[in-house]
């Protein structure tokens, strides 16, 4: 098993890259740089999986025609506290963007608002989203579909998609509660990655293609990641797959399968509820409310060998600004396929 190697990247030469890329691709300079922010966010909060990593996948569909490097987002119904938004194909991050802006804009006036997000693709790493809202001073509910990955409870074919949920909650600190997570044992990215270095999974997370469990990330990738927590995990990603799909006119399940691929492919959706604290009462006081429960948890007395208790989204906030400062550490197996790509996409990389 190989051990993993980083190099450190500065933050403005990792971002010129990604949209550079991007750009060579077929996006504009507004999308490119739109898509390339939230990748670059990913890798300055230490969730390299969702970062350069993963840009690839987007490349991909940007190359084979899944993706419109011009789609643009719009309209297509609305009421008062709702709204349904057609990706255009494009981008999912400016779909996404506009999405949470609108349910921002909306919830002000009606106290809540859900909008959903049909004819899109990958909007990558949904905490972005919900974290928008949430530092617009609104609780932020983010859910979207993906790719046939996972088996359902007692299953062992791949039906349901990694399915995350991602929540933000406003707090009276610098920082909002950012809660994400795949609704699988494990996210579709942390498999790949363990394939880079032959590295085991843990036991009872996967099964290969025979329907066995395995513990080889190699065979998971052509067979199923288990739900997380079992029957609980899965009800929650059947759930999420059913309202960021057919509640809001996408796919869900098999009709995904070829979206990444050459095949045809159902259109991926995303679904997310913004709600105005102001709607039950003073906003500053649910805020104070929120920060000092998260004291009480935070202070709360530890298990044995636990240094301390931390909130969702803390680590990830601690870590950008040395990020920021000192370099942004990239997988060198990572920097070595962003290579290849860039120099099949006639792209420089940096010296």
């Amino acid at each position: 098993m190989e051990s993993r190697r980083m190099r450190i990247v500065p933050v403005d030469v990792l971002r010129d890259l990604v949209q550079r890329l991007l750009a060579a691709a077929g996006c504009g300079p507004e999308a490119a740089a739109t898509a390339g922010e939230v990748f670059v966010a990913a890798d300055l909060r230490g969730t390299g999986v969702q970062g350069l990593d993963h840009l690839p996948t987007m490349i991909r569909g940007l190359r084979n025609g899944k993706i419109n490097p011009d789609g643009v987002p719009r309209v297509v119904t609305e009421s008062e506290g709702a709204a349904l938004v057609d990706g255009g194909s494009g981008p999912g991050q400016v779909a996404a963007i506009y999405a949470a802006d609108l349910a921002v804009r909306k919830a002000r006036r009606a106290g809540s608002c859900a909008v959903g997000v049909v004819n899109s693709s990958d909007i990558f790493m949904i905490g972005y989203y919900a974290e928008r809202i949430a530092r617009a001073g609104l609780v932020g509910i983010v859910v979207t579909n993906a790719p046939p990955l996972v088996h359902p409870h007692g299953g062992t074919e791949r039906i349901l998609g990694t399915n995350p949920i991602a929540i933000g909650i406003p707090t009276a600190g610098d920082h909002p509660l950012v809660f994400d997570m795949a609704t699988s044992a494990l996210s579709a990215s942390r498999v790949r990655q363990a394939a880079y270095y032959g590295e085991a999974l843990p036991p009872g997370v996967a099964v290969g293609p025979d329907g066995r469990p395995t513990q080889d990330a190699a065979l998971a990738a052509e067979g199923a990641i288990g739900p997380l927590g079992g029957h609980k995990g899965f009800g929650l990603g059947l759930c999420i797959g059913l309202l960021s799909g057919p509640l809001v006119g996408a796919a869900v399940g098999k009709a995904l399968g070829g979206w990444l691929g050459n095949d045809p492919a159902g259109s991926k959706g995303h679904f997310l509820i913004a709600v105005d604290p102001a709607a039950f009462g003073d906003p500053e006081v649910f805020r104070a409310a929120v920060s000092a429960h998260l004291r009480e948890v935070t202070e709360s007395r530890k298990a044995p060998d636990v240094a301390e208790i931390r909130i969702p989204g803390e680590r990830a906030f601690a870590e950008e600004p040395r990020r920021r400062r000192d370099g942004v550490p990239i997988d060198e197996v990572v920097w070595a396929r962003i290579a290849k790509l860039a120099a099949d996409l006639d792209v420089p990389m940096p010296a």
